[in-house]
């Protein structure tokens, strides 16, 4: 077996939920709505995926679950749990899990209007992805899209967990996982409608950009993309990754350890010439700790401490970054609400309104949002008040 497939997979393939006849099922064109058990699938599939073979192409279900009563929000009316194939940043099939939920009430005609629910990355272990924790999925915006009538899909970024997050390090990458988790989940509930938007923020927000740039051409003849919504933008990640040498500065400890992220994302034999002592202490412990944690173990270290000689010094590698991290501009083929609060140690915020401003010169697909407050609770009501109007506009 191969060793870099193996430790890509298997982990991934731990967690996911399987049926006892899933691959029966599935291998049949069916979808899984029996009794579920948990399986280890690492004996139960290959370890490399072929793309012909039945139920194993992008976007088809492998397995599902009925979420219980009591583990649903409270704004939830039902919810179920799946698993289905996405491609990876190696080009290879891996298996993936996201989570769909249904609003309370009686669904419109044609079904539920769906939402991606797209957070911030929180980590690149397995205990750091949305199927594991509310904190990881957002749950406040989960729960305020089911309160406004919309189905969710709220997707554990593929590969968490595998050693390579795409949401730190390929922005079509993760684009491509989200869509993906639609293509699945709108077999996988028949109370939902074909059309969908997707909401991000952050490392989710550059997905939801990508999206509306590439979503149409990608989605298959039964999904009905309408459009994007991508708060705190994260401009400027490119340059400030592939740009990383011992002389760059302190940022918020938020950037820090997302760019650790990346880091800890890569390939070990691509960055491990270029990471100081304290930026390979850091990479090993971006493995295991989610986001909080390593927030705080980042305190006081500044971008130039992880770094022995600048990333500039693998050209390939620099390439690579910047052309999988940076954001597009124009070529949108939806409409895209892009919104910046001024008061967010998430971003860096002159980078994103100066990419605000420049995407909405050059497309007339953009809406550019920021909020004149000093207050950043008061920002943060703004727009997520914006955005919820915005979507109802887009259905």
């Amino acid at each position: 077996m191969n060793p870099r497939r193996s430790r890509l997979q298997s982990p991934r393939l731990r967690k996911t939920l399987a049926a006892t006849t899933a691959v029966a099922a599935l291998a049949a064109g069916g979808v899984v709505t029996a009794t579920q058990a948990f399986a280890e699938p690492d004996t139960a599939q290959p370890s490399q995926p072929s793309r012909s073979a039945p139920g194993q192409t992008a976007g088809a279900v492998y397995a599902n679950q009925q979420l219980l009563q009591d583990s649903l929000p409270t704004a939830a009316a039902a919810g179920q749990r799946y698993s289905y194939w996405t491609t990876g940043v190696d080009d290879s099939l891996h298996l993936a899990i996201a989570t769909i939920l249904e609003p309370k009430g009686k669904a419109p005609a044609g079904g539920w209007p769906v939402v991606v629910n797209a957070p911030a990355g929180y980590g690149i272990a397995e205990t750091c992805n949305a199927s594991s924790g509310p904190v990881a999925g957002n749950r406040d915006t989960v729960a305020a899209l089911l309160r406004n009538g919309f189905a969710v899909i709220t997707p554990d970024y593929g590969m968490v967990g595998a050693g390579t997050s795409p949401q730190y390090i390929d922005h079509a990458v993760t684009a491509r996982n989200l869509l993906d988790a639609v293509l699945a989940g709108v077999v996988v509930d028949g109370s939902v409608a074909p059309q969908w938007a997707v909401l991000g923020e952050a490392q989710g927000a550059a997905a939801a950009i990508e999206l509306a740039r590439k979503g149409t051409q990608w989605q298959g003849r039964d999904s009905d993309f309408q459009g994007a919504v991508a708060t705190s933008i994260p401009a400027g990640i490119d340059v400030l990754i592939s740009g990383l040498k011992p002389s760059s500065p302190a940022v918020s400890e938020t950037i820090t350890a997302d760019v650790v992220y990346a880091l800890a994302s890569l390939e070990a034999d691509d960055v491990a010439s270029v990471l100081s002592k304290t930026g390979q202490q850091l990479v090993t412990k971006a493995q295991t700790m989610c986001a909080p944690d390593l927030r705080d173990a980042v305190k006081g270290v500044a971008l130039g401490d992880l770094v022995s000689k600048s990333v500039a010094s693998s050209p390939k590698l620099a390439a690579s970054l910047r052309r999988s991290l940076a954001l597009p501009r124009n070529g949108f083929s939806r409409p895209l609400m892009m919104s910046q609060t001024l008061r967010n140690d998430a971003n860096q915020v002159h980078e994103a309104l100066r990419y605000l401003a420049d995407a909405q010169l050059a497309s007339n697909k953009v809406t550019a949002k920021t909020y004149f407050t000093p207050d950043a609770a008061d920002g943060d009501r703004q727009e997520k008040a914006a955005v919820l109007t915005y979507l109802e506009g887009l259905f």
